[in-house]
C-alpha cells in the first residue's frame, strides 16, 4: 500500500513539474464565437477551421514545445457590451496570446481587442471595422482582418450575377436582408451596383431575425416579376422557410442567397431540394475540388475529420491560427506581441491556395491568391461555379439553371 501511494506522488510530482495541456507548458488563444444566437452555424463553421489548426499544431509537437489551449467565449450575437466582456475576460483576465474570432462585432470588437495587444484574427467583412482601425492604426497593430468588407463582397456578387451566362427575362431585382450591419452594406452595395447598370429595385426589404412568414412579401415579389432575388440573412432557418414558401409559387428568378448559402444547416437540411440556389464565401477553399494539391489535401483532411466539405469561414479561421503559428515562430517567442503583429502584417503567410497578405489597412482583400468563391448548390452539394475576382468560371464546374425557371 505504502510502495503503491509513493508510486502515485511521484507520478503527480512528475506531472505538475513537466505541465500538462493546461499548465505552465500551454499557450492559451481566445475563441471568441457564437455559441447561442441567430450566428451559430457560422461560429460552428469558424471553430472547426480553429480546432483543426490547433489539432495539427498540438500534434506535431505543439507551438515552441508548448500546447496550444483555445479558450472559448460565447460571442453571442455581438452585442457591443458582450463583445467588450469577451475582450477583458480574454485578454485582460487570462492574459491569452492570440485571440481567433470569425464575425467578431463589425467595429466594436476593433475597440475592445485594440485596448490589448494579443493579434486578433476576424472575419468582419465589415467596412464599419475598417474605418474603426483607420482612426488609430498605431493602437490598433494587433487587429487582423481575415476578409474582404461587405461592399467588395457585394461588388462580387454582382459581378457575378451579372457574368452567369444566362439571359435574364428583365432587369428587375428584389434585395432582402437582415437588419444587421452585413445586411445592410451588402444590401445597399448590391443596390447600388443594379441601379448603375440600368436594373430597377423594386423592392428592398430589411427583416428581423427570426421571420419565417413570408407570404406578404411573396405576394408582392410574384406581382413584380423580378429576374433576381438576392436574400442576404445569415441564419438558416430565414432562408429555408423564404426558399420554401418561395417554391409553393416560383417566378422565373434567379435566387441568390450570397454569404446566407453557407450555414451548415442549410444544406443539410434541404439536400437536393437546395439544388439551384447560388451563394457565395469570401477567403473560403473552393469545393469540391481544391486549386492546388496542398488545397486538395487540407479540403480531404477536413472533411475526413468534420464528415462535410468546407463552408463558410472554416479555411480563413484556420488561416488565421497558422499565420500567427509563423510569426510566433519567426519571432521566437509568443509573450512578444507587437513583434509578432509586425511579423504578419509585413510577411504574411504561405497558405494552401499560396501567399496571404494583409494590405495597410490589415484587411486581407479578395483576390490573387485568395479570392471569393460564388457556388451553387448542386446534387445536394455546394460547388464552386466562379471566382472573383476577376471573375471567371471555376474550372470545369457549370452554372445551371434553376429547374423552378420556365422558359
Amino acid at each position: 500500500m505504502k510502495k503503491t501511494l509513493a508510486a502515485m506522488l511521484i507520478i503527480m510530482c512528475a506531472f505538475l513539474i513537466n505541465g500538462n495541456a493546461f499548465g505552465s507548458d500551454t499557450i492559451k488563444v481566445g475563441v471568441p464565437l457564437s455559441m447561442t444566437g441567430p450566428y451559430t452555424d457560422t461560429g460552428d463553421n469558424y471553430w472547426k477551421g480553429i480546432k483543426m489548426a490547433i489539432d495539427e499544431i498540438n500534434e506535431g509537437g505543439g507551438l515552441l514545445g508548448k500546447k496550444i489551449e483555445p479558450v472559448r467565449f460565447d460571442a453571442q450575437e455581438f452585442a457591443p457590451e458582450r463583445v467588450m466582456q469577451g475582450a477583458d475576460y480574454l485578454c485582460g483576465k487570462l492574459k491569452v496570446d492570440s485571440v481567433h474570432a470569425g464575425w467578431a462585432g463589425w467595429g466594436q470588437d476593433v475597440r475592445a481587442y485594440g485596448k490589448y495587444t494579443a493579434p486578433f484574427f476576424a472575419d468582419d467583412g465589415s467596412q464599419t471595422a475598417v474605418d474603426v482601425y483607420k482612426q488609430d492604426k498605431k493602437q490598433y497593430n494587433n487587429i487582423f482582418q481575415l476578409t474582404d468588407t461587405g461592399i467588395n463582397q457585394g461588388q462580387s456578387m454582382f459581378n457575378v450575377l451579372m457574368a452567369l451566362p444566362y439571359e435574364y427575362p428583365n432587369k428587375k431585382a428584389v434585395i432582402i436582408t437582415a437588419d444587421d450591419a452585413w445586411g445592410t452594406e451588402v444590401g445597399d452595395t448590391l443596390k447600388k451596383n443594379f441601379k448603375e447598370k440600368g436594373w430597377k429595385v423594386a423592392m428592398h426589404e430589411l427583416v428581423p431575425y427570426g421571420t419565417n412568414q413570408w407570404g406578404p412579401l411573396l405576394t408582392k415579389i410574384r406581382k413584380i416579376k423580378p429576374a433576381i432575388i438576392h436574400v442576404e440573412i445569415v441564419s438558416a432557418q430565414e432562408v429555408i422557410t423564404f426558399f420554401r414558401q418561395f417554391m409553393k409559387k416560383p417566378t422565373n428568378s434567379i435566387l441568390s442567397y450570397g454569404y446566407s448559402l453557407v450555414p451548415r444547416e442549410v444544406v443539410d437540411t434541404m439536400g437536393k431540394e437546395a439544388d439551384g440556389l447560388i451563394g457565395e464565401v469570401p477567403t473560403a477553399m473552393p469545393t469540391p475540388e481544391a486549386p492546388t494539391p496542398e488545397a486538395q489535401a487540407w479540403l480531404d483532411k477536413f472533411k475526413g475529420i468534420w464528415t462535410h466539405l468546407p463552408q463558410a469561414g472554416s479555411w480563413a479561421a484556420y488561416s488565421g491560427v497558422k499565420a500567427w503559428v509563423t510569426a510566433v515562430e519567426a519571432v521566437g517567442d509568443e509573450k512578444k506581441h507587437e513583434e509578432v503583429c509586425n511579423y504578419i502584417a509585413t510577411k504574411g503567410y504561405k497558405g494552401e491556395t499560396g501567399w496571404w497578405k494583409w494590405d495597410e489597412d490589415h484587411v486581407m482583400r479578395a483576390g490573387g491568391d485568395v479570392p471569393i468563391a460564388h457556388y451553387q448548390v448542386q446534387n445536394g452539394e455546394m460547388i464552386a461555379i466562379f471566382t472573383d475576382p476577376p471573375a471567371k468560371p471555376y474550372k470545369n464546374y457549370k452554372f445551371q439553371v434553376p429547374r423552378w425557371i420556365k422558359k
